[in-house]
């Protein structure tokens, strides 16, 4: 019985996350300008020309990765938002989200910092974050309408919180074992936001 065409698009979607799944890793171990797409493809187990069925270069896979990581911060803040608790429980517990997505997936991390290595098509992804910082606004704003966040500029509470978070990731792409050892909790990181 031949497949249906449903069956057959399960298997392409499963087929393209496996390549992404695989491939992740070699992004952040050799960075973006050194992987080749044969690296890729090895470290995905199919060849070159199965790759290239699925994605159009090495861009293409860089690209589908980010957007994956990209995707999965903007659910988690979308979570927070709707989580019951004051403002600042749901940014502690938004915050708790992000430091275990970096210590239990750092790879996902390190693309981040790579990133700018790309033009075009990798703004356009990185801009889909305006969702994540369109929510931390209103999470602070309401948090200094309660009284739990200081009353200063939210936008550039924003710009601390990001840059901050930021600091962090790009410490634990370095796999710094004091850092390890140290790697501040959700409390720590939100004690710039607080009054």
């Amino acid at each position: 019985m031949p497949r249906t065409k449903e069956a057959c698009q399960q298997i392409r979607d499963e087929s393209r996350q496996h390549i992404l799944d695989e491939t992740a890793e070699v992004f952040a171990n050799k960075g973006l300008a050194n992987t080749k797409i044969s690296d890729l493809a090895e470290a995905a187990g199919v060849s070159q020309g199965l790759l290239y069925r699925y994605f159009t270069d090495k861009d293409d896979v860089f690209i589908a990765l980010l957007e994956r990581a990209i995707n999965g911060v903007i659910l988690i803040a979308q979570t927070s938002i709707k989580k019951k608790g004051t403002p600042l429980e749901k940014l502690h517990w938004l915050t708790e989200q992000i430091l275990q997505g970096m210590s239990e997936e750092p790879v996902y991390f390190q693309l981040f910092s790579q990133a700018m290595a790309l033009s075009g098509r990798v703004f356009e992804t990185i801009a889909k974050l305006d969702t994540v910082v369109k929510i931390l606004r209103e999470l602070i704003t309401e948090g200094q309408n309660v009284g739990e966040i200081a009353k200063r500029d939210p936008d550039q509470l924003v710009i601390l919180y990001l840059g901050c978070i930021y600091g962090l990731a790009a410490g634990k792409c370095f796999s710094i074992p004091w850092l390890d050892e140290h790697f501040p909790v959700a409390d720590a990181v939100l004690q710039i936001l607080k009054p």
